[in-house]
């Protein structure tokens, strides 16, 4: 069998009703009065906008960290579904998530707590998450973007993202910011010396991933940063992939000219398009997922 790591977005949040991340900013709106309005607005500069708005509405001395804990509490109350069941029982020891949500932990063990879940992390982090990640039972779990019981780690504002992409590219091109001298090196280098698994990065050159539930908008400039490097390393020969990257996407949305541009892109840096479900998706979501996890298992079974 095949070594694997699963890159997992809120596609798989939404066929339960309530977890959108619109459910989310209308409580914001609600818990602060203001108007959420994100219509063709890029999503971090967005929610730029909508800090801007809270702060100017506050006394002095308001913190983001309110704003962070309000998204976190109503993220929070997101359960586990039967996707997130069937994710857990692939034979799969990392589970890299855009998710907040803390569903895949409680699906390994329903009586953990937030406040129980250790960061795993060989640098401990405050803010960014190059290194955190959850370890329960058999399984890592990687929020890549952050997760509720850490507030400050949540990525949402253009600020955050620009940040994270720097500490990002430090890992992996000059070598870390960090005092520990295991990240000195760029990580082409580490990966000639085998000296891998300390960050979720490493497995888009160490193994197979598989991307499933996440729209991958082009405002997500990390993960597009990471296919644009690994591409360029590539070519560059600077290290011999051995490794795919698949990206599951409905039919329905392959088909629709809209998205042509980002299949193209995602082409052009040697991600590998699956399109082969969910001709028929809108009421059928959860029939998609359950198909595509299906063929993941096929695929890595052999």
């Amino acid at each position: 069998m095949r070594d694997y790591s699963l890159l997992i977005g809120n596609g798989i949040n939404n066929i339960t009703n309530g977890n959108s991340w619109l459910d989310v900013l209308n409580n914001l709106g609600a818990t602060y009065g203001i108007k959420i309005d994100t219509h063709e607005k890029p999503f971090p500069l967005a929610y730029e906008e909508i800090y801007f708005n809270i702060s100017n509405k506050q006394a002095n001395g308001f913190s983001e960290n309110k704003i962070k804990d309000s998204i976190a509490s109503k993220i929070n109350t997101i359960k586990p579904n039967e996707i997130h069941q069937r994710i857990i029982g692939l034979e799969c020891n990392n589970i890299l998530t855009t998710n907040y949500d803390l569903a895949f932990e409680y699906c390994l063990d329903d009586s953990i707590k937030p406040d129980d879940l250790k960061n795993e992390g060989v640098i401990k982090e405050s803010k960014y998450n190059i290194f955190r990640h959850y370890q329960v039972k058999n399984k890592n779990i990687w929020h890549i973007h952050g997760a509720v019981n850490n507030p400050s780690s949540i990525i949402l504002g253009y600020e955050h993202y620009s940040g994270y992409l720097q500490s990002m590219r430090g890992y992996t091109t000059t070598g870390s910011q960090y005092s520990n001298k295991s990240f000195n090196e760029p990580l082409t280098k580490r990966l000639q010396a085998n000296d891998i698994g300390n960050s979720w990065i490493d497995d888009f050159f160490t193994k197979d991933v598989y991307i499933l539930g996440l729209n991958l908008d082009f405002v997500e400039i990390d993960l597009w940063w990471l296919l644009t490097f690994r591409e360029r390393t590539r070519i560059a020969k600077k290290i011999s992939l051995q490794y795919e990257v698949t990206y599951y996407i409905p039919g329905y949305y392959y088909n629709d000219a809209a998205s042509k541009p980002k299949i193209d892109l995602l082409k052009s840096v040697g991600v590998i398009i699956n399109h082969n479900f969910g001709l028929v998706f809108k009421g059928k979501e959860k029939e998609y997922y359950l198909d595509v996890i299906k063929d993941i298992q096929n695929k890595t079974n052999r």
